[in-house]
């Protein structure tokens, strides 16, 4: 890639070719040179920019969406985790006690996770507890915490002396990255929907809120059918999901085609990472981070896709503080059929290579 003192030099090489002198640096000439060499570079780096967003593999973010778009393909969204949570007291209720819509509780962390109730719920007299749905207040996956804990209540209602959330939080997801949307768009041109493939059925379902994979098995059920598997970002869909699909695909199915919608089996992924650390880190730290970064990419993968170890180390050669690392898994990349998506399992990470 030519610089802008590549340029200058080159028109005062010129100059002095045609003319026969050159250029002083402290002449009206240089100067002149000095600003149209600037204007030069200028335009010549805009066109550089220009050829990078004119393909998928390497345009930015505003651009890349507009590939996208021309694929019939958008950026998902980032969703507000949802969950419910039990409200108890330790003796029977002498009267009914009310936790009035949008009542806030959170995890018992550093950096507290707020979630609001979505319904006004009561504890009936006599009773213990009452269930309550909930949402986060902010979107992102790290709002879909384990059970248990949610234990703080932000705010106070008489007569409750605890909460907590029995089942895990789902549903809560960042905004789709770059890379991830990249991926999408190249497997668009890889595999065309023309109405009859599968290509065709994984569009329409991805198309649905709150799917983020799907698989397609044609003639699963004989001739004439399809099967359509589906999942969230690592986890399963909900009831909701599961019937707008079915609803939309039963409406632009093909003619004489029977499609059923179904729930994509997890199917687990346990690795072991073996690591050293740079002078000045922490061990812990840098573990908690490269366990992280191992989980969020398992869990950005859909209905058939792999998890590739390549891929894995790629991340973890960047991730800050590390120094060097060895990642063992039993059965190398992980292969999903059509009916099942990656989630993560026993993610252990050790000191030492």
């Amino acid at each position: 890639m030519q610089t802008y003192d590549d340029i200058l030099a080159r028109m005062a090489e010129k100059y002095k070719e045609i003319s026969g002198n050159t250029p002083a640096e402290a002449s009206d000439i240089y100067v002149r040179l000095q600003v149209l060499a600037g204007e030069l570079y200028s335009a010549y780096m805009t066109m550089e920019w220009l050829k990078r967003q004119m393909f998928v593999p390497t345009a930015g973010e505003e651009y890349l969406d507009l590939h996208a778009m021309e694929r019939g393909l958008t950026r998902r969204e980032a969703s507000k985790a949802v969950g419910s949570v039990i409200f108890s007291v330790s003796e029977p209720a002498i009267q009914e006690i009310n936790i009035p819509k949008g009542t806030v509780v959170a995890t018992n962390e550093e950096y507290p996770l707020r979630f609001e109730t979505v319904e006004s719920v009561s504890i009936p007299i006599g009773a213990l507890s009452v269930h309550a749905q909930i949402q986060a207040l902010s979107e992102g996956r790290a709002y879909n915490v384990k059970a248990g804990k949610i234990t703080v209540m932000v705010t106070p209602v008489a007569g409750v002396q605890s909460v907590t959330n029995p089942d895990e939080c789902t549903a809560g997801t960042d905004r789709e990255s770059d890379e991830n949307l990249r991926d999408r768009v190249i497997e668009s041109f890889k595999f065309a929907s023309n109405g009859t493939n599968c290509a065709y059925y994984k569009t329409i379902a991805t198309e649905v809120e709150g799917v983020a994979g799907a698989g397609v098995m044609p003639r699963g059920r004989g001739a004439g059918t399809v099967d359509v598997y589906i999942s969230a970002e690592g986890s399963e869909v909900s009831d909701e999901t599961l019937e707008a699909v079915q609803s939309k695909l039963s409406q632009l199915r093909e003619v004489n085609v029977d499609v059923a919608v179904y729930r994509a089996e997890p199917e687990r992924v346990d690795l072991m990472i073996y690591l050293d650390v740079c002078d000045g880190y922490e061990f812990t730290q840098v573990a908690e981070e490269c366990k992280k970064i191992v989980t969020d990419y398992i869990s950005t993968r859909g209905v058939g896709d792999s998890v590739v170890l390549s891929r894995l180390s790629d991340k973890l050669y960047h991730t800050e503080g590390v120094a060097d690392f060895r990642i063992v898994s039993s059965g190398g990349n992980t292969n999903c059929s059509q009916n099942s998506y990656p989630v993560a399992g026993n993610i252990r990470v050790y000191e030492g290579v």
